[in-house]
């Protein structure tokens, strides 16, 4: 019976989409959604600064990997690596490798994503830089995003953190500004 897990889940996922209509279903967007569960169990090794297996789930990559080979295949969640390596049982191919797994609630939200089309926003490349708090003082990161007045900024630690663009300096609010602008 174990085999069949994955298509049942398939099933209860559809008939649950199709019991509470199709808004809930469009509800799954990928930076409010997806993004959240990629940074707490994906990036740390499928980032800009580590690709283990050649693969990068950066906002700004993770488009090259839909569609394109069996990692992320639009509209087929269940024969999707991604998914397939989250739920499976065998220790030496279970991502993420170590540490607690992807709850079965992060798994169903990315297997809805997977079945609307893996559909993911145009990102602009991340802006590196130093920038510059009001107080004088400098921080090193890129800019990922902008949302809102919030500079989204990963550190060089790898951490990801939001930023008031309003306590950044003159200059540093400028470029934020300009690079946003650039990025719509």
């Amino acid at each position: 019976m174990r085999g069949h897990r994955g298509p049942v889940r398939e099933t209860l996922l559809r008939c649950t989409v199709l019991v509470l209509g199709a808004p809930c279903a469009a509800a799954v967007e990928f930076e409010k959604d997806v993004l959240p569960i990629l940074e707490s169990n994906c990036l740390e090794c499928h980032c800009d600064k580590k690709e283990k297996g050649d693969l990068n789930l950066e906002p700004h990559r993770i488009a090259k990997h839909i569609g394109s080979g069996e990692v992320i295949q639009p509209g087929k969640s269940t024969e999707s690596l991604m998914i397939r390596v989250m739920q499976t049982d065998d220790p030496d191919s279970r991502m993420p490798p170590k540490g607690s797994r992807v709850s079965d609630k992060d798994i169903a939200v990315l297997k809805l994503w997977i079945a609307r089309g893996a559909e993911v926003p145009k990102v602009a490349e991340p802006l590196e830089g130093t920038w510059t708090n009001q107080e004088g003082v400098e921080i090193e990161a890129a800019l990922l995003r902008v949302d809102g007045e919030m500079a989204v900024l990963k550190l060089k630690s790898g951490k990801t953190t939001r930023y008031p663009i309003a306590k950044l300096s003159e200059e540093s609010q400028a470029k934020v500004r300009e690079w946003a602008e650039q990025a719509e």
